[in-house]
């Protein structure tokens, strides 16, 4: 198959990966503390014996998670929390350790904070967080009480590079950089953040894409043809 088909080719397929990603985007935008995804292109290392570059073959899709935040919800209830600034909830799950920033949290029949979708715990300093019975209260610092008497504080990271995130579903990330102790944040009890999509950029970036599939597509069909006329008159001659 010739080279410029391939290629063109090439650009479809990581168009269609975008537009993946704008779909994955859109089915979380209700999602409390999911954070939106992006792919980019870039250049790959090509072999050592390769030919100098001359097209679109050495390009690559790439993807990363926008960090910034999204709106903070009142919501009323006490064993909700929102994160403001570069922290994460730290979870235990069936698969290891998960961070993320959905704060809609409840206490499981054994007595620990756990996220309600997913019911795993939410870690603390002292390991999974346990909470007496009687009113919590989470200070701005991640500090927790009960009556008055402190029980854990919120054991809270950051990530050192957005494209370390490995997206786990459900707004739930695992991080394949190193972790810091998260330094700039508040925490708001009482509340949770929503996710950082902007369904408006979201439908501007599909329409977009979209449009750069079809000329693609058009620019295939025509090279197709050309090489069909191509062999027509070889054939001829």
């Amino acid at each position: 198959m010739s080279d410029a088909i391939m290629q063109l080719a090439g650009v479809i397929q990581r168009d269609i990966n975008n537009l993946d990603a704008v779909a994955q985007n859109i089915a979380n935008a209700n999602t409390p503390g999911y954070r939106a995804g992006r792919t980019f292109n870039t250049l790959i290392a090509s072999p050592a014996d390769a030919q100098p570059f001359n097209g679109l073959e050495y390009l690559s899709s790439r993807s990363t998670t926008q960090l910034g935040g999204g709106a903070i919800q009142t919501t009323g209830i006490s064993t909700d929390l929102a994160l403001d600034g570069d922290a994460w909830f730290m979870v235990s799950t069936a698969a290891g350790t998960a961070l993320t920033r959905n704060g809609e949290l409840g206490v499981d029949k054994q007595g620990y904070l756990v996220t309600r979708a997913g019911q795993h715990r939410l870690l603390g300093a002292d390991g999974p967080i346990f909470v007496p019975e009687g009113d919590l209260t989470v200070d701005s610092s991640g500090g927790l009480t009960v009556m008055g008497e402190r029980i854990d504080s919120l054991q809270l990271v950051s990530v050192s590079r957005a494209d370390s995130l490995v997206p786990l579903g459900d707004g739930f990330y695992r991080a394949t950089g190193a972790l810091n102790k998260a330094q700039s944040f508040n925490v708001t009890q009482g509340a949770r953040e929503a996710s950082n999509v902007a369904i408006g950029e979201e439908m501007v970036r599909i329409m977009e894409i979209s449009r750069h599939v079809e000329t693609m597509q058009r620019a295939l069909s025509a090279y197709d043809d050309m090489l069909n006329s191509g062999i027509n008159q070889l054939g001829k001659d």
